[in-house]
């Protein structure tokens, strides 16, 4: 069966693509990369921002909104890649121009994780489709959301809050009709429950 009919099963492609068009979005997806790696790193030892950048929410965040707004998986997966590496050589080069020191083991650490992203782009491109698998995969980035965001209502930390509010957005966001939400919120809470058991975060390279 060819490839396009089933994407197309779940989430209609475009028949038309305008190159110069994917090629600007690709572009925007790189420089917001490099501004917000610079700005999380210029923003490191300031409490409340510094915190949030700390956490994975936030780039979560911006990453599925890339992905599930770009018009076909293989240009998601595309954007996804080139945000988390523009966000890796800003973080890490301000780093070595501002501070004179660059940590290795973290850099390849998180430049692996950024090399594995296109994966989880392309399949959250579906989250704006229909059927299980649109829904799973809009449960995902949101299931991780919440899994980093939880323990805001014992620490009542602001970057805690900031990962729940985002999957407040995500869950309207991705989801197109009432249905598919709560479907999405109800397979949110299963796989948050998982990803917590499995101990998932603790996998990063922090």
């Amino acid at each position: 069966m060819p490839i396009k009919p089933m994407i197309n099963a779940v989430r209609l492609m475009p028949d038309h693509l305008s190159l110069k068009r994917e090629f600007i979005c690709s572009i925007y997806a790189l420089l917001l990369g490099l501004i917000v790696g610079v700005v999380a790193k210029a923003t490191d030892s300031i409490s409340i921002i510094g915190e949030i950048g700390t956490l994975l929410g936030v780039w979560i965040f911006i990453a599925t909104l890339i992905a599930a707004f770009s018009k076909s998986p293989f240009l998601a997966a595309l954007n996804t890649l080139l945000f988390f590496l523009a966000v890796l050589a800003a973080y890490y080069s301000y780093t070595q121009l501002v501070f004179g020191f660059f940590p290795r083991s973290y850099f390849f650490g998180w430049f692996i994780i950024a090399l594995l992203s296109p994966a989880g782009g392309s399949v959250v491109w579906f989250s704006r489709g229909k059927g299980w698998f649109a829904m799973t995969s809009a449960a995902l980035p949101i299931a991780l959301l919440l899994a980093e965001g939880y323990p805001a209502y014992y620490t009542y930390q602001i970057a805690h809050v900031f990962d729940l509010c985002c999957a407040a957005v995500l869950l309207i966001v991705l989801p197109k009709i009432w249905k598919q939400r709560m479907v999405v919120l109800m397979l949110s809470i299963v796989l948050t429950v998982i990803i917590s058991r499995l101990n998932i975060y603790s996998l990063f390279p922090w």
